[in-house]
């Protein structure tokens, strides 16, 4: 019966450990920018913080499914990286509330942060648990180093493998097209229920166009909710395309609120403006686009560059 438990305990921990490093992976982007949001890698450091984390995870997981020195190192780095994560997810829920996804599987399964720490607790029980039934090592010096050397040096490659860093991200965006006047005065019409508190078609603004069905827009949402917690006078804008019963959603998982927004209705009009290529975001002048990327290649620099010109 003991055995039995060990080996079952054992198994889960190890499964979990790697369907969250595997989930975070698809996709990546949410996970590196968490980094940013709590000021402990910039933009340029975050993807490799993330990989690191991610092959830290899969490491642990087939460190725990295969028994390899579980009393002398794997089960206790397993206890101080969940209790690193419970104190991420408790400096979340005082700062923002608890609201929005916590990340612990990526975008795959949607737990709030208090959710999170429950899971996180629970698995740091059957850590303590499974710590008291391991009596021996499965494995001798020689075999127990040889395994972990390979699955350290394997679980950290899998992330950089995967999504490069310098991967080129192919989008149907016309780059090209700009320098031409959007019709903002179409959000201003007394078809759209909610119009724009801000006149947009004067000065610089960042606007943004996403739609509550897209995942790519909610992800791009969230890096414009880190940027715009990292520099408050960065007009950004939101007009966002969909239900009105899938705001509140958008908003509790992309903390983005407080960015000026309105919802955008009507087909035609929103095609005119945005185009069919999403999430679009545009650097407009005067009503004027000079520039338009999408979340995957939006810049803070570039940003901040652009409007002191």
């Amino acid at each position: 019966m003991k055995k039995t438990i060990f080996i079952l305990l054992s198994f889960f921990l190890g499964l979990v450990f790697i369907i969250s490093g595997i989930s975070k992976l698809f996709p990546i982007e949410p996970f590196e920018y968490q980094f940013v949001d709590i000021g402990v890698a910039s933009w340029n450091t975050a993807p490799y913080m993330a990989r690191f984390f991610i092959g830290i995870e899969l490491f642990l997981g087939t460190m725990l499914l295969l028994n390899i020195a579980l009393r002398r190192f794997t089960l206790k780095f397993t206890v101080i990286l969940l209790t690193l994560f419970t104190f991420y997810l408790l400096f979340k829920i005082v700062t923002e509330g608890n609201t929005g996804n916590c990340g612990c599987f990526g975008e795959a399964i949607q737990m709030s942060p208090l959710q999170g720490i429950l899971k996180n607790l629970l698995l740091l029980l059957s850590s303590f648990v499974l710590y008291t039934l391991a009596e021996y090592e499965y494995w001798n010096s020689f075999w127990r180093k040889l395994l972990a050397t390979i699955l350290l040096a394997g679980s950290m490659a899998i992330g950089f493998f995967v999504f490069p860093i310098d991967l080129v991200y192919t989008s149907t965006l016309d780059k090209n097209h700009i320098n031409y006047k959007v019709p903002l005065e179409l959000m201003y019409t007394e078809k759209q229920k909610e119009k724009p508190k801000i006149e947009l078609r004067k000065g610089k603004h960042i606007i943004a166009f996403l739609s509550l069905t897209c995942s790519h827009c909610r992800i791009a949402a969230k890096k414009i909710h880190v940027m715009q917690k990292k520099n408050l006078s960065i007009p950004f804008y939101l007009a966002i395309n969909g239900d009105q019963e899938m705001v509140k959603d958008f908003f509790d998982d992309t903390h983005t609120q407080n960015i000026p927004h309105n919802l955008f209705l009507g087909p035609n009009e929103w095609t005119r403006v945005a185009g069919i290529s999403l999430p679009i975001i545009m650097y407009i002048n005067n009503g004027i686009v000079v520039k338009k990327c999408n979340g995957t290649d939006l810049n803070q620099r570039d940003i901040e560059a652009w409007l002191i010109k």
